[in-house]
């Protein structure tokens, strides 16, 4: 039996409601969501709005018309970034641990408008510092930030409340990719109050691939990167002004749309995932820090900064040849290489090779950890 620990780049399995959830919405209403007034298609659209509201209720949200659903959190990104009113000489910081789907955009925006791009201050213990932060928006004044809320490399959780606060105070919009962080802790965007807060259906909200979105919070009438049609407003040959139809041009997935809300609502019902989490870390990281031919490149240094996402490097193997050891050998997935955060490894000194990554969900179990460190025992020792 597989112990799959690659859930940083999706949770695996998902649960079982949400393989139902979709199965049968696509037997008995998989139609064209808000295309028409028949009961099936309303049917499909009193979903999507459903689905809406629990990740309004998830995050303390209180406009679940700007929570706007999209394919991806990829998508989301680009919708967002290259929505905005750049011009040249434009000031633009972003964390080291920032995913290609923020870095390359932004590298296609100061290619086109050419802005300036900057990098937010972290220590070499892994710390973000805050006020050398401040001092470089006191020096370099900021018109937009990103930042990574929870590393897919290293599981490093920022702290986005007090970067959104200084952000706003030197007149910085901000948006938060948290990718890798709703469903696995404590969101509440009443209180944190960002500009925008991006999310992926297929982690830690254990939907499918194939959606995702961004909580807006501004109430500013944002620009279209994509245009098309809505199922409202027909007539308009521009698109809606209306939230959340201004940027959901296309026919909405409504079977992965079936699985997200299946998700949400399977997590709704369990408890401590977030406690979960921390013991999972803990474990695995005091296990894989036994072993003298293991670097463990995550170093926490209190509780509640770091979710189960580990990164090693293993003396003697790069980490594509420990990773196939693992799959051949043992039937362990796990991920190696640069996980689509290149400027992290820079940081983290772990070259062009990168490292091996374990990442474990609410679904892994203690019992996992321990049969990986009996393998690794009888590999290493």
């Amino acid at each position: 039996m597989t112990i799959y620990l690659d859930n940083s780049a999706t949770t695996f399995p998902k649960p079982d409601e949400v393989y139902e959830k979709m199965d049968y919405v696509a037997r008995n209403y998989g139609v064209n969501a808000g295309r028409s007034s028949y009961r099936l298609a309303q049917k499909a659209e009193d979903l999507i709005e459903e689905t809406r509201v629990l990740l309004s209720n998830l995050t303390n949200f209180k406009d679940h018309n700007r929570v706007i659903l999209l394919p991806s959190a990829t998508i989301a990104i680009n919708v967002i970034l290259n929505g905005q009113n750049w011009e040249p000489g434009d000031n633009v910081f972003y964390t080291p641990f920032e995913h290609n789907s923020v870095l390359r955009t932004l590298k296609a925006i100061e290619d086109k408008y050419h802005i300036n791009l900057h990098e937010i201050p972290v220590s070499e213990d892994q710390c973000y510092n805050l006020e050398e932060l401040e001092e470089k928006f006191i020096i370099t004044k900021p018109k937009f930030v990103t930042v990574n809320h929870v590393s897919n490399v290293i599981g490093l959780v920022a702290p986005i409340k007090e970067i959104t606060n200084l952000s706003h105070k030197y007149g910085a919009k901000i948006l938060i990719d948290g990718a890798q962080a709703l469903g696995a802790v404590p969101v509440d965007l009443s209180d944190i109050n960002c500009d925008y807060y991006v999310f992926a259906g297929h982690k830690n909200l254990y939907g499918p691939f194939g959606v995702g979105g961004v909580f807006i919070t501004s109430n500013e009438l944002f620009p279209t990167l994509i245009t098309g049609g809505t199922g409202s407003h027909s007539e308009l040959l521009e698109m809606p002004e209306d939230y959340p139809t201004r940027l959901e041009a296309g026919s909405p997935n409504i079977i992965a749309l079936a699985g997200l809300n299946a998700g949400l609502k399977w997590l709704n019902k369990q408890e401590g995932i977030f406690i979960k989490k921390q013991e999972l870390f803990s474990k695995a990281h005091a296990l894989l820090s036994q072993f003298d031919s293991v670097i463990t490149h995550n170093k926490p240094k209190k509780e509640n900064t770091f979710l189960p996402i580990i990164s090693c490097s293993v003396k003697g193997y790069s980490p594509e040849e420990f990773a196939m050891v693992l799959d051949q050998n043992y039937d362990i997935s796990v991920r190696a290489g640069l996980h689509c955060a290149p400027l992290a490894h820079k940081f983290l000194g772990t070259g062009s090779f990168g490292t091996i990554r374990f990442s474990f969900s609410f679904l892994n179990s203690s019992r996992d950890i321990d049969i990986c460190y009996e393998i690794l025992s009888s590999i290493l020792d």
